[in-house]
């Protein structure tokens, strides 16, 4: 067990990237962090569009026919995650932690709180009032989803993430049922605002706010940012 302020966490800016090899690249730091080696990351990617599937949802939960998805050309990927399906594509910012959270002396659940928390602070810098719903986890801005998050936890080693809609496509999400919830409407800060909005700026501020809600330093290894602690 740690002291919080003694937290510091790696953060890798990858571009856009297809999600099967990000997934692989959370797998092997997974592994070396349960072993005890490697340092805590955080991932920060836009990726190709792609549907993903939570490890208790085989089938996807699609409000269109499964050639409909064929002829837009994404793919879709089963994962070991919690939740259901879910959409990632440009214009998405996707942080996922690598995190031993035995380590940070943080549980679980206010793991996903605080990730909750960076995505309600970055959201207000923009104007917007993000706020947690009933209908489950994520972050809302009046009843429309507007960030979506999973988990997958091994001996207290975190991967997956948090997936932030900056300004996608939407009408991608029109041919899923997001989070399995049929009635749900899925909205991003580019809509909200009605301008368009920057992942890089996104991804400052999201680094921004993580820094402030977990209490850590944060040492970039990519070209957006270096040496930035908060």
């Amino acid at each position: 067990m740690i002291a919080s302020g003694a937290r510091t966490i790696h953060v890798q800016h990858l571009g856009t990237t297809s999600y099967s090899e990000v997934h692989e690249l959370q797998r092997k730091l997974q592994a070396q962090r349960r072993e005890g080696n490697g340092v805590d990351s955080l991932l920060l990617t836009e990726h190709r569009p792609v549907f993903t599937l939570g490890r208790g949802h085989t089938e996807p939960d699609l409000r269109v026919s499964p050639e409909a998805v064929r002829a837009q050309g994404i793919e879709t990927v089963q994962t070991e995650r919690g939740g259901d399906i879910t959409y990632h594509g440009p214009g998405q910012l996707v942080a996922y932690g690598i995190i031993d959270l035995k380590r940070w002396d943080c549980g679980v659940l206010d793991y996903v709180t605080g990730l909750e928390d960076t995505a309600i602070g970055l959201l207000a810098d923009w104007g917007l009032r993000g706020a947690r719903d009933s209908h489950g986890r994520g972050v809302w801005v009046g009843g429309r989803k507007i960030a979506s998050l999973g988990l997958h936890v091994r001996r207290w080693v975190t991967m997956h993430g948090i997936a932030i809609n900056v300004d996608p496509d939407l009408s991608h999400f029109d041919l899923i049922n997001p989070c399995g919830m049929p009635d749900v409407e899925m909205t991003s800060m580019g809509a909200e605002t009605g301008k368009p909005v920057g992942v890089d700026e996104v991804g400052e501020a999201f680094l921004a706010h993580f820094g402030r809600v977990f209490d850590c330093s944060l040492i970039s290894e990519g070209p957006a940012r270096a040496g930035c602690s908060h």
